[in-house]
C-alpha cells in the first residue's frame, strides 16, 4: 500500500513514457518527457542501494522519515540529465539482450572504476561529474544512456572527475523534447559489454529472459575505460544538442539560456587562465589566497582546493573595494566625512551595480568556498554590523586560521526591480554607507587571509533560497513574536532609529522635538537642535545629508543584522569543515537544540575540557589594528595552536584521559602566554568560551537534505563544535 500510495502515479505514467521513446511518436516524446525522467529518478532512489544511499547522508533515520527524505529528493537529477546528451540504443542485432538490475539505473566515470572509493556500495560517483553517464535498460531491445554535453562533445580533452558546468539541480530549464538519437544499434559484444557493467553495478540481483545473458564474463572481460567507448554517442548526433536559446514570450519578454542552462552569458572575465603547471613552493598560490603556494595548496588534494579557474572570493573583495575607493573619491583624497556629505544615488548604484557583476546568479558558490581541509576555520553567525564587528569577529581573529563572515552587500540581480538598488539606489543610501564602512574596516583582515567575507548562497540558487525560508518559516511558526530580549541588538536597532531620525529634514527634527517637549523655550530649542547636530556629526555611520528619508523617492530600505540564519549556518559550516562561533543567545538556542541525540540523549565526553574553557575569562580587544598587528606578527600562536589541537581532537571521536589532559594543559599554558602579551587598555574586554560538543556534533535532518541536494562534495557529516562568545564585563 505504501508502495502503491508513493510511486502508484509514478510508475504508471513512466511505464507509458518508456514505451513513448521505444517508439518514434514525437508527440508522444513531448507529452512523456517529464514522465520518463521523473520515473527514472525514482527508479534510482527507491530501490535498496538508493535507500542506503540516503541514510548514508544522514545521522539516523527510520523508515518513516526515510521514506519522507526520499520523497523531498526524487526529483533531484531531472535537470541534469534532462540537459544531457539523449541516446538509445538498440540490441535488436543481437542475440544477447540487455539485463536488468536490483538497481536499475546504473552510473558509470571512466575516472572511477568500481574499486575507486566513489563506487563503494551504496555510492556512485556524482552525476555532477562531467565523465559520468547515465544507463538504464528500457526493455530487452532498447537501453537508454544519458552523458553530460561537454563530455560527450570532447571526451578525449575533458577532465571526467571535473563537475560539469552550471551543475545546479532543482532548477527550470529549456531543452528539446524531440531530440533523442536513436541511430545505433549494438553489436552482440557490445550488449555483453554494457551487460558486464550492469552486473558489476548492481547490489544483489540480475535478471534476464535467458540464463546464459546473466553471464557476461564468460564471453567478455572489458576494462573499466573499454566499457566507456560504447557508451558515447555517435559525434554526428551532437548537433541537436548544445547550443544557445532565445525565446520570446507574448508579453514581449525575452529568455536567454545556454547549453547549460545558464540564463546569462558567462562572465569571461572572471575566468582565470589555465596554468600549464603548478606553480613554484615560493609562488603564490593559483587559488587565489595570496599566499605562498606551499603554505596554500601545495599538500592539499585537488578535491580540497578551491578552483584555481575563477576570480576567489578574496580576489573578488579586493576588486571591490578598489572599485568602492574610485566610486567614492576615496582613492583620490576624499575623506569619510565627503563620503557621508556627497554620497549620490548614482554612488550607490554604481556600486551595487559593481558587487553585481562581480557575482553574477550562475556562480558555483561552492567552487569558491574554502573546504574541510583540516584548518581550524570557524563561521560566525551572528549580528553583522559595524558597530559590533569589531569585537564579535576581529576580536576572534587570534583564536582561529580563517573566520567566515556573510557579507552585507546585496545582489541586484537576484531581486526584482522595484526593490533593488540599481533601480532605486536612493532607498539604499544609508545602508550602503554601513555596508561600505563594514567592509572597509575588514578589508585588512580579508587581504591577509584572516575572514573571507562570502556572498549569501541562497543568491545562487533559488531552490535552495526557497528551501531555507520554508525551513525557517517552520520552525518560527510556533514561536511567539515578543520583545526583542537580547541588549545589544536593543541598541543596535536604537542606533538605527537615531540615524533614520537624523536623515529627516531640519525642520521636521525641529517638530519632532516640539511634539516631544512643548514647553521648550526658543533658546532651549536651538540648544537640543545644535546637540543633535553633533552627534549626528560625530557617529561615522550617519548620513550628513538632510530629508533622505521623507523625499518624493521614499523611505530607506535596511537590511537584517542577523546572518547567516540557523539552517545556512549549519549549512555553511559543513560544507567547509567549520565551527560555528555566535554571541546571539537566541542562536545559541537553536544549536544547542539540535545537538545529536542517542536512544534520545546528548553526551558529552568532551564535558571536562568544555568546563576549564568556560571557567577561563579570555582577555579580548575590540581595536581592529591591535587585532590585526597580533594576527600578522604571530605573537598569540600559542592559542590559535591549542584550539586548531582541540578541533583536530574533537574530528577524531572521543578523548581518552591522557588526551584530555594534554589538551587541557595546552589550553591553560596558550591562554597564560597571551595574556602576557595583550596589554589591557580601554579596548579590551573580558569575555568568556561555552563550547559545546556533543557525541555526534550539531545536525539536522533539513540541513542534511539541503547538502545532498546541492552537489556540496566533501562536506563534513556534522558540525562538531559550536561557541557561544559572551562579554563578561556587562
Amino acid at each position: 500500500n505504501i508502495e502503491r500510495f508513493l510511486f502508484g502515479h509514478i510508475d504508471t505514467t513512466g511505464s507509458c513514457a518508456v514505451r513513448a521513446f521505444i517508439g518514434d511518436d514525437r508527440v508522444e516524446w513531448h507529452r512523456c518527457f517529464q514522465d520518463l525522467f521523473s520515473y527514472i529518478d525514482a527508479q534510482k532512489l527507491r530501490t535498496p542501494k538508493g535507500l542506503h544511499w540516503i541514510q548514508e547522508h544522514y545521522p539516523k533515520l527510520d523508515q518513516l522519515a526515510l521514506m519522507i527524505e526520499m520523497q523531498a529528493i526524487r526529483t533531484i537529477h531531472r535537470t541534469l540529465w534532462a540537459e544531457g546528451v539523449r541516446e538509445i540504443v538498440s540490441a535488436k542485432n543481437s542475440e544477447t539482450k540487455f539485463i536488468i538490475s536490483d538497481h536499475p539505473v546504473t552510473l558509470y566515470n571512466p575516472a572511477y572504476p568500481p574499486n575507486s572509493k566513489l563506487c563503494t556500495y551504496p555510492n556512485d560517483p556524482s552525476i555532477a561529474l562531467k565523465g559520468t553517464q547515465t544507463i538504464f535498460p528500457m526493455d530487452k531491445d532498447h537501453c537508454l544512456i544519458l552523458t553530460n554535453y561537454e563530455y560527450a562533445k570532447s571526451p578525449d580533452t575533458e577532465n571526467p572527475a571535473e563537475k560539469r558546468s552550471y551543475a545546479r539541480n532543482f532548477r527550470a530549464s529549456l531543452v528539446r523534447t524531440d531530440t533523442f538519437i536513436k541511430s545505433r544499434e549494438l553489436s552482440e559484444e557490445e550488449v555483453m559489454q554494457m551487460n558486464f557493467l550492469l552486473k558489476s553495478r548492481a547490489r544483489r540481483f540480475i535478471g534476464a529472459a535467458q540464463e546464459e545473458w546473466l553471464f557476461p564474463e564468460r564471453k567478455v572481460r572489458p576494462s573499466w575505460i573499454e566499457i566507456g567507448k560504447v557508451l558515447l554517442p555517435p559525434k554526428r548526433g551532437l548537433s541537436q544538442f548544445g547550443g544557445e536559446m532565445y525565446v520570446g514570450y507574448n508579453d514581449g519578454t525575452t529568455r536567454y539560456q545556454d547549453a547549460f542552462g545558464r540564463t546569462h552569458p558567462e562572465s569571461k572575465y572572471l575566468k582565470k587562465p589555465k596554468a600549464a603547471s603548478e606553480p613554484g613552493r615560493n609562488d603564490t598560490c593559483g587559488c587565489g589566497s595570496g599566499q605562498k603556494f606551499k603554505k596554500c595548496c601545495l599538500n592539499r588534494p585537488h578535491s580540497l582546493r578551491t578552483t584555481w579557474e575563477e576570480l576567489s572570493i578574496r580576489e573578488r573583495n579586493i576588486i571591490l573595494a578598489n572599485g568602492i575607493g574610485k566610486i567614492l573619491g576615496l582613492a583620490n583624497g576624499k575623506t569619510w566625512g565627503d563620503v557621508r556629505r556627497e554620497l549620490s544615488s548614482e554612488q550607490v548604484e554604481q556600486i551595487h551595480g559593481l558587487y553585481g557583476s562581480l557575482w553574477p546568479l550562475e556562480t558555483d558558490i561552492f567552487q569558491l568556498l574554502p573546504k574541510p581541509d583540516g584548518s581550524l576555520r570557524a563561521l560566525y553567525s551572528g549580528i553583522i554590523d559595524p558597530h559590533t564587528i569589531g569585537k564579535s569577529v576581529t576580536g576572534l581573529v587570534p583564536y582561529f586560521d580563517q573566520i567566515l563572515v556573510e557579507s552585507p552587500f546585496i545582489n541586484p540581480r537576484s531581486m526584482k526591480k522595484e526593490f533593488s538598488p540599481i533601480d532605486s539606489p536612493h532607498k539604499y543610501k544609508q545602508q550602503t554607507l554601513e555596508n561600505v564602512f563594514l567592509f572597509l574596516s575588514l578589508m585588512p583582515f580579508i587581504n591577509a587571509g584572516f575572514v573571507n567575507l562570502f556572498p549569501d548562497p541562497c543568491k545562487f540558487d533559488q531552490h535552495l533560497h526557497m528551501q531555507i525560508f520554508t525551513m525557517a518559516e517552520e520552525r518560527l511558526r510556533h514561536r511567539p513574536i515578543g520583545e526583542v530580549k537580547d541588549g545589544v541588538m536593543k541598541q543596535l536597532l536604537k542606533n538605527r532609529f537615531e540615524r533614520i531620525y537624523w536623515s529627516v529634514s531640519k525642520e521636521q527634527r525641529k517638530q519632532q522635538v516640539m511634539r516631544a517637549l512643548p514647553h521648550l523655550g526658543a533658546s532651549d530649542m536651538e540648544k537640543t537642535l545644535e546637540y543633535i547636530e553633533r552627534k549626528r556629526e560625530a557617529n561615522q555611520l550617519s548620513l550628513l545629508q538632510d530629508d533622505v528619508i521623507c523625499s518624493e523617492k521614499g523611505g530607506q530600505m535596511r537590511v537584517p543584522m542577523l546572518a547567516p540564519n540557523f539552517e545556512m549556518s549549519l549549512y555553511i559550516a559543513q560544507a567547509t569543515g567549520s565551527l560555528i562561533v555566535t554571541d546571539g543567545q537566541e542562536r545559541w538556542r537553536e544549536i544547542v537544540s539540535s545537538q545529536n541525540r542517542t536512544a534520545g540523549a546528548v553526551r558529552y565526553p568532551w564535558n571536562d575540557l568544555t568546563d576549564l574553557i568556560k571557567r577561563k575569562e579570555l582577555l579580548l580587544s575590540a581595536d581592529q589594528r591591535d587585532n590585526f598587528a597580533f594576527r600578522q606578527s604571530g605573537k598569540l600562536g600559542e592559542i590559535r595552536n591549542a584550539m586548531k589541537n582541540i578541533n583536530s581532537a574533537v574530528k577524531t571521536g572521543a578523548p581518552d584521559g591522557k588526551a584530555m589532559d594534554r589538551l587541557k594543559d595546552e589550553f591553560e599554558m596558550a591562554l597564560a602566554a597571551k595574556s602576557s602579551k595583550v596589554d589591557e587598555s580601554e579596548n579590551c574586554f573580558r569575555a568568556s568560551f561555552e563550547c559545546l560538543i556533543p557525541e555526534g556534533g550539531i545536525v539536522h535532518n533539513n540541513v542534511q537534505r539541503l547538502l545532498l541536494s546541492s552537489w556540496a562534495e566533501n562536506h563534513t557529516d556534522n558540525v562538531p563544535m559550536a561557541i557561544l562568545v559572551s562579554e563578561t564585563d556587562v
